[in-house]
């Protein structure tokens, strides 16, 4: 999350500030914000921050972890792990039995 993309934010939630002018030029901030913004406007922030950080992290944990990140890697690692036993099988079927004891080897180590 960017600078800009906090400013947006706090737009969304209505945090705009009032400023007055004087005839000199200088400015002031005349009223700031109720509440009910700065509460919108964190939850804002931090529902930016949950999203940015299931997709852009993955961590180390356990097999069941239900974050969209680390479960698509592990379906991603089943995949190819099933692509590599169906190649072994197949040279099983053309060339020799010993294929197919490496295919069952490669299915095994998923479920370790």
């Amino acid at each position: 999350m960017n600078r800009d993309d906090i400013i947006r934010m706090a737009r969304e939630a209505g945090l705009e500030q009032t400023v007055s002018i004087a005839p000199d030029g200088s400015s002031r901030i005349v009223s700031c914000p109720p509440i009910e913004p700065l509460e919108r406007f964190a939850n804002l922030v931090a529902a930016a921050e949950r999203e940015r950080i299931k997709w852009d992290s993955i961590h180390t944990c356990n097999p069941h972890c239900d974050r969209p990140a680390c479960v698509a890697v592990r379906r991603a690692r089943e995949d190819e792990r099933e692509m590599c036993a169906k190649v072994c099988e197949a040279e099983g079927e053309r060339v020799d039995a010993s294929w197919v004891s490496c295919a069952a080897a490669i299915r095994a180590r998923g479920q370790e």
